[in-house]
């Protein structure tokens, strides 16, 4: 909000800030007679030790992809093809998903949990209260058509928006967020470190894209909130495809400033 304001865009800020609470507010509500038992870590230190280690290596792997796009040198297959399969096993997580199923757990402790339907009705819910907000307080900001033809329509939004970023994101969060959880014995504490580190892990791509880095900085300030968000509905639902719904579909443009 503050950044916002600083920037002159006091609207924006303001409607940032009451939108966030508004969003715990409606998802506390609605969410009161959910009766979801935490699923049980079985090796909690572990676990987020390995979870840490696979995201500073897809992030490595990030940087090494960039690298070579950007590299005046042609680089050949020998090169390529190791940063690819460390891009496919680290930055998206099939390492991580891999690593959690040996350890026997089910989808369903992982996130991935479709049942009951209404769990979904509250992503769409915040989706839509994000967008209120977006044209309502920064409308000028929202992004739907610059980035329907960015993503190269519906068909791009499902797979790079939905499938691409918030399924990846969602998932490899809501590991961190409840092993977090376990050791830390603090719910809200847990999903803002989680949203921190998923906040912060846009920092390589902007990074290579040309943005300033005080720039950068403060995007990743800015997006914490909008994660605690996404953090707050997974830990709600003990599913994260409410929030892959609201996440991936998120062209609004209100977290940006």
């Amino acid at each position: 909000m503050t950044n916002f304001i600083l920037k002159g865009d006091w609207l924006h800020g303001l409607g940032y800030f009451i939108f966030f609470y508004v969003s715990i507010f409606v998802i506390e509500i609605l969410s009161a007679k959910f009766q979801f038992t935490n699923t049980a870590i079985k090796k909690p230190k572990k676990e987020i030790g390995m979870t840490i280690l696979f995201i500073v290596i897809g992030i490595v792997a990030l940087i090494l992809n960039f690298s070579i796009k950007n590299s005046e040198t042609q680089v050949g297959l020998l090169y390529h093809i190791p940063v690819m399969f460390l891009m496919f096993f680290f930055t998206l997580p099939v390492g991580l998903f891999i690593y959690l199923l040996i350890n026997k757990y089910r989808l369903k402790e992982l996130g991935l949990k479709f049942k009951p339907i209404k769990i979904f009705l509250l992503g769409i819910i915040i989706w839509v209260t994000t967008g209120l907000f977006a044209l309502i307080f920064n409308y000028d900001g929202v992004l739907w058509s610059a980035g329907y033809k960015e993503l190269g329509g519906t068909l791009g939004i499902i797979l790079q928006g939905v499938l691409g970023a918030a399924l990846v994101e969602e998932f490899t969060r809501y590991i961190l967020q409840t092993r977090f959880q376990y050791l830390i014995k603090n719910t809200g504490f847990s999903i803002l470190l989680a949203s921190f580190i998923w906040a912060f892990m846009h920092f390589p791509v902007n990074y290579f894209k040309g943005n300033e880095i005080s720039g950068i900085f403060t995007y990743c300030i800015q997006i914490i909130p909008l994660g605690f968000i996404w953090g707050f509905i997974t830990h709600r639902t003990k599913s994260i495809l409410p929030s892959v719904f609201a996440h991936g579909l998120n062209l609004w443009g209100f977290q940006n400033g």
